[in-house]
């Protein structure tokens, strides 16, 4: 990874987000049960591009005002630049320099293709760009894949909260895992 141009990895460009544009994919992807339970919180159900437009600026307005969450596109850097996914450091508290990383795709083709690239500009983000000491992702035990992503990433098993998720009609752990600055520095020989 290059880490002088922190939005851009060798596939992927993390931009802005264009509310216009992005809400008629983010609207089309609704209508897939995971995509939707991961963009919101419960009940969910599939929202118009109008409804996703007026989402997205909320978020963005929100975020501006709050100045404690940053929102990315994920866009490939074929030369169409196709929205892929959102990218968000959330929950910052800045005077513990503690934030939360989370990154949802289209669908789980694309997420399992490009999950582990989106979380390395996430954290060159949120610990080069941010300064942050601390950054958490909390992820559902059936998600396998994105486990084995950030344990391969260095994260570290903080904390379990034990059959929190209904999935498919039965509850499963959330697992939240964690990665301090140092240890990331370490890892891309910065230290």
């Amino acid at each position: 990874m290059d880490l002088t141009n922190i939005f851009e990895s060798e596939r992927l460009r993390l931009t802005e987000i264009d509310p216009k544009a992005d809400a008629e994919k983010d609207s089309l992807w609704s209508h897939g049960i995971e995509y939707a339970r991961n963009r919101k919180t419960n009940p969910v159900r599939p929202i118009s591009a109008l409804e996703s437009k007026k989402n997205l600026e909320e978020e963005l307005k929100e975020a501006e005002n709050e100045g404690n969450r940053f929102h990315f596109a994920i866009r490939s850097k074929n030369g169409e630049e196709e929205l892929l996914g959102f990218l968000d450091v959330a929950n910052i508290e800045w005077k513990n320099g503690q934030g939360s990383l989370q990154i949802i795709f289209g669908n789980e083709t694309t997420c399992k293709e490009f999950f582990s690239e989106s979380l390395q500009l996430g954290l060159q983000y949120a610990f080069g760009e941010l300064n942050l000491y601390h950054v958490c992702m909390e992820i559902p035990a059936y998600e396998t894949e994105r486990t084995a992503a950030l344990e391969e990433a260095d994260f570290v098993r903080e904390a379990c909260l034990r059959e929190i998720v209904f999935h498919e009609g039965t509850y499963h752990d959330r697992i939240l895992f964690g990665l301090l600055a140092e240890e990331w520095r370490m890892q891309k020989g910065l230290k």
